[in-house]
């Protein structure tokens, strides 16, 4: 057998092989599914902030497909927990639904955009709300160190094989997702992948045609790996969690002014030794061992420009493609600390008008809470949402969830 007749074996043995790897993934994210996530498992996981969630897909599809759950995108403000901390409230679904929290410190615009734009048309006519915060809006935008940490290689994949993007949108993202070259340094598939896409209208050749495939076996191992993981964590969840969460709890929520008015209660215990209403502890560890240094020092801070806008507008863009039903919630600053400080007033005030119209004019709801900057105990610190700030929140929620319904 000369060479030429040794080696078309070989190629189809190869080809065989990658197409079985290709079927796996997709297959291995159904079973999961299927098997293992049962009704309360996917809602009792909804409150716990696992990288699991916000860095895997099969969760955050089920969370989307599951009429009692809400998912909800955010940052670090996940991490103040407090007894009206969303995960809290509505443990046991005492109004018919439970939030699913998708984030944690650092996932900003950006990495939320590549994550919408991998869920592809698991988003269309889907509510899900996303909280935005100020501290994101810095003239050099998400830090690589942020990016880096809440990258997922998985929903880079996801959007490159995303049909249902525009071309347009796909190649302003991918421009973005290249510009932190640190993150590919261990997916060289993944970078040259993008970088074929990022150029439109390239005739297809073999060349082009094997880096598909490769890209398409990766992207397939990263979703058995998801699946294991899925797998992994939803054996850590407590049965009896599970079965709270699995039917509509008996209990029922205190009215939204009665949550508040014990919301001040307990802001004003936990911050006594302050007069900017941030919590003690926290006030003693980071706020006074810098204090007389901070007064008056952002008197020429701003909000505008940022590179956190571009990226606020990929990811309006690709819920608007995507056919999603979102609502944007805009978290104020502490107002007291602010003008401490010395932030512009007019500063704060144009960021909180520019995301809202932002939101507007691609026809999506919007809870501007930028009106709350001086209400005592909205905040926990200077940027995370605290006892009150929660409640409020957790009515938005529960009113747009029950909208329409």
């Amino acid at each position: 057998m000369n060479n030429r007749n040794r080696l078309w074996p070989m190629l189809i043995a190869g080809l065989l092989f990658s197409i079985t790897i290709v079927w796996m993934g997709p297959l291995s994210q159904q079973i999961v599914e299927r098997l293992w996530l049962k009704q309360g498992v996917t809602q009792t996981i909804g409150g716990s902030q696992t990288s699991v969630s916000f860095q895997g897909m099969i969760l955050q599809k089920r969370a989307l497909n599951s009429p009692d759950i809400l998912p909800v995108y955010g940052s670090s403000e996940f991490s103040a927990i407090s007894e009206f901390h969303p995960s809290r409230i509505f443990n046991g679904k005492p109004t018919g639904f439970i939030p699913f929290l998708v984030g944690r410190g650092g996932t900003q615009d950006l990495i939320q955009a590549l994550n919408m734009a991998a869920l592809g048309g698991s988003l269309k006519d889907k509510k899900v709300a996303v909280i935005v915060s100020a501290q994101w809006f810095t003239p050099e935008g998400i830090t690589p160190v942020y990016f880096n940490q809440n990258f997922s290689p998985l929903h880079a994949y996801r959007m490159i094989f995303n049909s249902s993007l525009s071309g347009q949108t796909k190649t302003r993202l991918i421009e973005r997702l290249l510009a932190f070259p640190d993150s590919f340094k261990e997916q060289p598939t993944l970078k040259a992948l993008l970088i074929q896409q990022a150029v439109p209208g390239q005739k297809r050749n073999l060349q082009n045609i094997n880096l598909e495939l490769k890209g398409r076996v990766e992207m397939a191992a990263l979703e058995v790996i998801d699946a294991a993981k899925t797998i992994r964590y939803s054996r850590l969840l407590s049965p009896a969690d599970i079965t709270t969460n699995a039917t509509i709890s008996a209990k029922e929520l205190p009215s939204w002014l009665k949550l508040k008015d014990m919301a001040i209660i307990q802001g004003k215990a936990a911050s006594q030794n302050n007069q900017f209403d941030i919590m003690d502890t926290y006030y003693s560890e980071y706020v006074l061992p810098n204090l007389a240094s901070n007064r008056a020092s952002a008197s020429n801070a701003a909000l505008y420009p940022s590179p956190e806008y571009q990226d606020l507008e990929l990811l309006l863009q690709i819920l608007q493609e995507g056919k999603a039903k979102p609502m944007f919630i805009i978290v104020p600053v502490n107002g007291a600390w602010y003008d401490y400080t010395g932030f512009p007033v007019k500063e704060r005030n144009a960021y909180y008008a520019r995301i809202e119209k932002m939101v507007r004019d691609k026809g999506f709801q919007v809870a501007n809470f930028g009106d709350h900057e001086h209400d005592p105990y909205f905040l926990q610190d200077i940027m995370h949402l605290g006892w009150k700030g929660w409640v409020y929140v957790d009515e938005a929620l529960d009113q747009f969830y029950h909208e329409g319904a």
